[in-house]
């Protein structure tokens, strides 16, 4: 959950540290986001994984309890890591936590995993992403692999309030081009509302930057529903996520 550079992004979601925490308890972040990042993360037992852009932790425990040897978290937000540590101390799983501004980061190793969870989509300029892939690139070893959510960048506007049943309302230009901001408009199960600016990059422009950092078999991979989530839920409930989805998974490698 981080953003382009430590100072403004420190600023920005230090005050609204809790608020963000609710979004992670709308149904579709369990049902959609949950289910497809860990259906791509698969069999984890014995790697270790760095968390980049962690937020409170929510993905970072469930890398740890996926099987994960070991998991460091890192995010920009010093309330974020705050609440990660508060909730390994509540309830231990062996997780660590650090801050840091992923475009910068230079950690003393390598990992066998790395994933972001909603990072990418903070760049809002070309070299700002690139920055993002080669510290991917550098935490990685080699034959390491990616995982990552992200905002779909290849939904059209016209479709932004599709998931807003969901909880989840886009916004942007009416000509939406390279660096726009895109806003994301949240209200959660108790009413309170919070909202925040992602950025617009082509998906070509993803995927050639990510071969320039030297990550190769880059991907696209379609969200989809947990099925448990398909039963108990109204006929058609999910359908936006199919015809209208406002996430998309990433994977990538790099190779040894």
């Amino acid at each position: 959950m981080s953003n382009q550079n430590s100072d403004d992004n420190g600023e920005v979601f230090d005050p609204i540290a809790e608020q963000f925490r609710k979004t992670t308890e709308l149904p579709f972040r369990d049902c959609v986001d949950h289910h497809s990042f860990m259906r791509m993360a698969g069999a984890l037992d014995g790697l270790s994984v760095l968390d980049l852009a962690c937020g409170e932790g929510q993905y970072t425990r469930l890398l740890k309890q996926a099987g994960a040897e070991s998991v460091l978290g890192v995010d920009i937000s010093h309330e974020m890591i705050a609440l990660a540590e508060a909730a390994e101390r509540e309830r231990p799983l062996g997780c660590a936590y650090q801050v840091g501004d992923v475009a910068d980061l230079a950690l003393d190793k390598q990992f066998d995993v790395v994933t972001a969870v909603y990072l990418l989509n903070y760049a809002d300029t070309r070299d700002l992403l690139l920055s993002f892939a080669r510290a991917i690139a550098r935490h990685m070893k080699p034959g390491g692999r990616f995982v990552g959510l992200n905002l779909n960048m290849g939904l059209d506007p016209s479709h932004y309030g599709a998931c807003e049943k969901y909880g989840l309302r886009l916004s942007t230009t009416p000509a939406r081009a390279e660096g726009d901001a895109i806003t994301l408009h949240f209200t959660n199960q108790d009413g309170s509302t919070v909202d925040f600016d992602n950025y617009y990059l082509a998906p070509e422009t993803y995927e050639t930057v990510f071969a320039e950092a030297g990550l190769a078999d880059f991907a696209w991979v379609p969200v989809s529903v947990a099925e448990r989530c398909v039963k108990t839920s109204p006929p058609g409930y999910w359908d936006a996520v199919h015809t209208s989805p406002a996430s998309v998974g990433i994977m990538a490698k790099r190779h040894g």
